[in-house]
């Protein structure tokens, strides 16, 4: 398992967080523990591509039961999940959260159009494993970060207005370093 340590600037602990996984006769599960962020979501990501091109798939659950913070970038990889499972395998996946404030970010980001969001209160003693991080670098935490801004930018015209300049930004920087095609939506 691992855990991502953020330290400020002078070194203070600041957050905790990461992305359980498992999977069952074809039903996913994610676990979202604690303050999860961006650099905690690259394994994540990965794992969607190789779940898009599955058979078998029938089922997807994201647990958000014990996320105590999410950031728009692991939204948009959610979202992209979501997109994702509706498009290929025309599944519509299930988010499970008991935090209101998490529940109203995700349908304020427009989570709930590719999302049934429950309020659950189950067994946390689900058997998920930690999604291993590997080969992060700035080029791949670049583009992880692009794709989910662009998936949430098409849930609804106010993620389009909110991440537009976050988007372009990081265009721009996309442009300068060798990262995945420009004409890559995966979403």
């Amino acid at each position: 398992m691992i855990i991502f340590l953020s330290f400020s600037a002078n070194g203070i602990y600041m957050s905790t967080g990461h992305v359980e996984y498992a999977s069952l006769n074809g039903t996913h599960i994610f676990k979202l523990i604690g303050e999860v962020r961006a650099q905690s979501c690259i394994s994540l990501d990965k794992l969607l591509a190789r779940i898009e091109q599955q058979k078998n798939v029938i089922g997807a659950i994201v647990d958000l039961t014990e996320t105590t913070f999410i950031d728009s970038t692991v939204l948009g990889i959610l979202a992209k999940l979501g997109l994702k499972l509706k498009q290929v395998h025309h599944i519509q996946a299930v988010m499970l959260s008991t935090n209101p404030d998490i529940s109203t970010l995700a349908n304020s980001m427009g989570l709930g159009q590719v999302f049934v969001i429950l309020n659950y209160c189950g067994d946390p003693n689900v058997c998920t494993k930690a999604l291993m991080d590997d080969n992060i670098n700035h080029n791949t935490m670049l583009c992880t970060v692009l794709d989910a801004h662009r998936t949430l930018m098409k849930l609804n015209a106010n993620n389009q207005n909110m991440f537009e300049p976050l988007v372009k930004q990081l265009e721009k920087q996309q442009n300068t370093m060798d990262c995945a095609s420009p004409n890559k939506q995966n979403a």
